[in-house]
């Protein structure tokens, strides 16, 4: 198992949180304060963060083994996951493997699939990343990252690119990083066999992955609730955590059986 930076805290049912493309734990911080009454574990994802970086590409079938080896490691059995932009999508590609502990699933602001449109725009954060580093990355970045109503809130432009720039890890782990989520497959063959309970989430302003793709996500997926977060962004996180908490809350408080972590 590669070194992997993470928190284990609070009392309760376990919540597994899985972040986006480049970020740190840290991202989380903003929901932490209506997360109580769970233990919460969060992560930095290979090559993100403090976590090791050893050589790529990192497509999410690696992140979903790393997250298997993580739980193993921790003796944890039980679980429930919320996972963020390719948090999601690596969320999608653990629970394929039908692990025994996964008791809910929570998708937010995620695709499961690259359709053309979305490698476009991946791979011009690719071009600009080649081009200009990390400073070319966040750039082309940040209108795709922020949604309208918190970019009107926050119009210093400058110090959103760099609180984005001071997330990035090395060179070497931005390539390996873009390049494994280039590579991710198409989940919507597979989608059919999740039976676990599934709560779908997409933001409305989400201009990275509109809010087609979560309804597709939903009406793949068995059972599968789906819900919009209006005037949010992508980084709902950031924008608007007081508006994806009770979503959350009404979610897991529905569900029945053990809630050990």
């Amino acid at each position: 198992m590669i070194r992997l930076r993470y928190e284990l805290r609070g009392e309760g049912p376990t919540l597994v949180l899985l972040n986006g493309l480049f970020q740190r734990l840290e991202v989380w911080n903003p929901l932490l304060p209506w997360l109580e009454g769970f233990r919460i574990l969060r992560y930095d994802m290979r090559g993100q963060g403090g976590s090791e970086a050893p050589p790529g590409p990192y497509p999410p079938q690696v992140h979903a083994q790393d997250l298997q080896e993580l739980l193993e490691v921790l003796g944890i059995e039980r679980y429930r996951i919320v996972g963020h932009s390719n948090g999601g999508v690596v969320a999608q590609s653990f629970a394929l493997q039908e692990p025994k502990g996964l008791e809910a699933l929570v998708l937010l602001c995620t695709t499961p699939w690259l359709d053309p449109l979305l490698r476009a725009k991946v791979q011009s954060w690719a071009w600009a990343f080649r081009q200009g580093g990390t400073r070319g990355r966040v750039e082309i970045m940040l209108p795709w990252t922020w949604g309208r109503a918190y970019l009107e809130a926050h119009p210093d432009r400058e110090s959103l690119l760099q609180s984005m720039e001071a997330q990035a890890p090395s060179l070497e782990a931005q390539e390996a990083l873009l390049e494994g989520f280039l590579a991710m497959p198409d989940f919507r063959p597979e989608l059919g066999r999740l039976k676990v309970p599934t709560l779908v989430i997409s933001a409305e302003d989400d201009l990275l992955f509109p809010p087609h793709y979560g309804a597709e996500l939903a009406q793949r997926i068995p059972g599968a609730q789906f819900e919009r977060l209006p005037g949010l962004g992508h980084s709902v996180l950031a924008e608007g955590a007081s508006q994806l908490a009770p979503l959350l809350h009404s979610f897991f408080d529905a569900l029945t059986g053990p809630k050990e972590g």
